[in-house]
Order: structure tokens, then sequence, then C-alpha cells
């Protein structure tokens, strides 16, 4: 059986401190049982954030990797990926892999499928995620997360700056040829072994290995067809099939010029929610058109999606429909492909960054001097994350001075639309911004 280290194990902690290091260099620690270094940023934070018990060995060298397309320096382990991020401040320059939601997206598994449950007693329950972590695992989720305070003890905070989520409950599977309960996490994996003495029945699971030895070679290319995509209902795109990351163009008709439109996409399996921010005109013109811009997330689900527009006034729904086919993972990406849809009279510096403390702010034109501008924030779910409030318009039409976007570790990654708008729906401004994981 492969080796696993026992979390909340301080014996374990003590027999592995005097293991013998065979030095490369002055700032670097080897370990003879994998014949890998670490050094550097990557040596602090390991031997400050759990060492063995939560990383395990390193099983590769540091090198560069690919993330959201752009080049990081990241070193694998045993239970997880460190990434170097110069761009971020400490203690953020040293950030995990989500490897427990990058194994179940190797496997083939959606989590969003899982099983929800509602709040139990006793239990730690996350609505972010609608799951419940309880009794030996909430304990080990507890004892251990990353050092941000450099105070004693662990924070929640520092729990899911190490472990993440949870993306599902309690469940079974069959790991190595035997049955365990296990809980998945956006970083990890709890194992349950009652065969083991306290505190020894909680493991981490080895997804760093997993997701090593159980990358698949790249899937050929699927031919895109178009010759399945239903026909529209008063609605017209000259972009019938598209790559997932891909942007995309539509245009309802026969709606009620001047009224208010609302949006909805719909997933091949019917459900509505945690797709791409759909935004457009600010209301359809004299003729009754109304144009729509969007940008499909490079992981969406190949399949037919519908998008939907109402009428707030006229209640007339036109409805149109997209093939997404999946990315041909040999060809270049086009230029379009995992880009920001462009903003409508507005601006955000930066356009994305990754849920740590990352501060947008916010830049809009057009505006007459001195109106009052209502602004509200939508996730790419539609879900409204800010209640509505009022700015007003300097003399150069910007009613984005002095808005900033705070975001938090509990943040959902996706495209966030911030929609800057007169109170009688006649003037608008919306730009989205990206967070990164």
């Amino acid at each position: 059986m492969a080796r696993r280290i026992l979390l909340l194990s301080l014996a374990l902690l003590l027999l592995f401190s005097g293991v013998p290091l065979v030095s490369a260099q002055a700032d670097q620690r080897c370990f003879p049982e994998t014949n890998q270094c670490i050094g550097g940023q990557v040596r602090q934070f390991w031997e400050q954030n759990g060492g063995l018990a939560v990383f395990g060995f390193p099983t590769g060298p540091q090198g560069e990797i690919s993330i959201e397309g752009r080049p990081y320096q990241a070193q694998s382990f045993e239970r997880n990926r460190l990434e170097l991020h110069p761009e971020n401040q400490r203690p953020y320059n040293v950030l995990l892999g989500r490897l427990g939601a990058d194994r179940l997206a190797q496997q083939g598994r959606d989590p969003f499928t899982f099983p929800k449950s509602q709040a139990q007693a006793g239990c730690r329950y996350f609505p972010e995620t609608q799951h419940n972590v309880c009794g030996d695992i909430l304990s080990a989720w507890h004892a251990r997360g990353l050092e941000l305070d450099r105070r004693a003890g662990t924070s929640e905070a520092e729990n899911l700056a190490l472990f993440g989520l949870p993306l599902s409950d309690l469940m079974t599977e069959t790991i190595q040829g035997a049955d365990y309960q296990v809980q998945w996490f956006e970083r990890a994996r709890f194992e349950l072994h009652p065969e083991n003495q306290p505190p020894y029945q909680v493991l981490l699971g080895l997804l760093g290995n997993e997701t090593r030895d159980g990358a698949a070679p790249p899937a050929p290319p699927a031919q895109a067809t178009c010759a399945d995509v239903p026909p529209p209902t008063d609605a017209t795109t000259p972009t019938p099939c598209v790559a997932g990351g891909a942007a995309f163009e539509a245009t309802a008709t026969k709606l009620a010029p001047g009224e208010r439109v609302v949006m909805y996409v719909s997933a091949p399996d019917g459900k509505v929610g945690d797709f791409p921010v759909i935004y457009g005109d600010p209301s359809p013109d004299a003729a009754g058109s109304y144009h729509a811009r969007g940008a499909l997330s490079a992981d969406s689900a190949p399949g037919i999606y519908a998008l939907t527009f109402e009428g707030t006034t006229s209640h007339k729904l036109s409805v149109l429909y997209i093939r997404v086919v999946p990315r041909d993972p040999a060809a270049p990406p086009a230029a379009n492909l995992s880009l920001l849809p462009p903003g409508q009279n507005a601006s955000a510096s930066p356009a994305s960054g990754r849920r740590v403390e990352t501060v947008f702010t916010f830049r809009t034109s057009g505006f007459p001097a001195g109106m009052t501008v209502l602004l509200s924030v939508v996730q790419s779910d539609g879900k409204l994350i800010t209640a509505p409030f009022t700015r007003t318009a300097d003399g150069n039409g910007n009613a984005g001075r002095r808005v900033e976007l705070h975001t938090e570790l509990t943040d959902p990654v996706g495209i966030y639309l911030a929609i800057f708008e007169s109170e009688d729906h006649a003037y608008r401004a919306t730009v989205p911004v990206r967070i990164l994981p």
C-alpha cells in the first residue's frame, strides 16, 4: 500500500524531524525518499504550514506550468501543488493548487451534481456549497490552516485557505481496493480509517500523486456540428456553435421598445445558474431588437445551451440555442478565448485577479453630470452579491469614482458584472471582471 501520512500526527512529525538531509544548496532541503529537494519560498511555505503531514514529500522539481493560460513556477507534492505568485504580496505569494476539484474533473465527476444537505446539529454547514462537515473530519479540518495572521492557533479563514470549501458530503469510495468514507474539498480529500486508533483515523488523500498518475492524453478534437441546433424563436445569433471559452453574440426581436429585459442561460442538463454573464443593451431599440454579448468559460460542458430573453413589461419571450463544442487542445487559442467580453461605457482595473483580497476599481462614462446612478454587482449565475447603492456622476460622466470591489477567499471563481444604471433605466454602463482561484 502506498505510504500515507496521518493527519494530526505529532508523533509522525517528530519521527521525520530526524530525516537526514542531503543539501544540494544552502537553502535546500532534500528527501532521499523521493530524491527531490525544496528550497526558497516553497520550502518556507512547506515548513510553516504543515510539512509532511499536510503536503507529503516533493514528487518532482520546481518548474514552469501554465495556470489560467499564464506561466508560473510550481512544485508538486504527494498531496498538493505549491505555486509561486510573485504578483501577490505575502502571505499570498505562494498559493495551493485546487487538486480536490482538479481530481474530480479528471475523473469526469461534477461536484455540482453531488447530493446537497441542510444544516445539521453539531456540524459546520457551508451554505456556499450546501454541504456539512462533521465529526472527526471537522476536527481535522479545524486543526490545520495556512499561517495568515501570525497568531497562535488556526482561524476558519486559515482552514479555508488550506483545504478550501467542501465539495461533497461524506460518501463511500473505493481507494486501493478498499471501501472508505471520504469527503472532498477544493484542495484535499479527507478519508476516515476506523481501523486506525485516534488520532490516526483521518488521512489526507494523495491527490498530488493521483492527478499526476491519472492524467489522460488529450482527447481528439470533436467535430463541430450545428446541424442539430434547434431553430430559435424570435432571436438570431451569428455564432450557433462556439468552443468553450469563446465569446458569442445574440439578438432578441419583437420585444417592446424601451422595456427592461432579463436573460437566462440553461445548460444541457436543464440547470440554470453558474454560467457565463450575459449582458446587453440598456433596452430594446425602437424596432424591438435587443443585442446581447457573452462569453462561455473554457470548461463549459459540451452540449446545447438555451438563452431566454424576457421583456419585463410585455412578458414576450425570445429563445435561441447555442452548441458548445470542446476546444481542440492542439490548436492555438483563438483571439477571443478566455478573454473577458468588452465593457460598455465602463472599465475596471485590474480586469482579473485572484480571490485573495484583489481590489477592483471602476470608471464609467456617458452619464449626465449630477445624475444619480444605481450600482449593483452580480455573479456569473445571476445572483446579486451587493444590494444596489447610489453614486453621483461627475462632470466627466464617471459614476465609478471611489467604487471598489474587494474579493475574499470564499468568493466563487468566475466572471462578475458591475452594472451602473440610472434610476429611469435610460442610461447604463457595464463592465465584467474575472475572479481567479
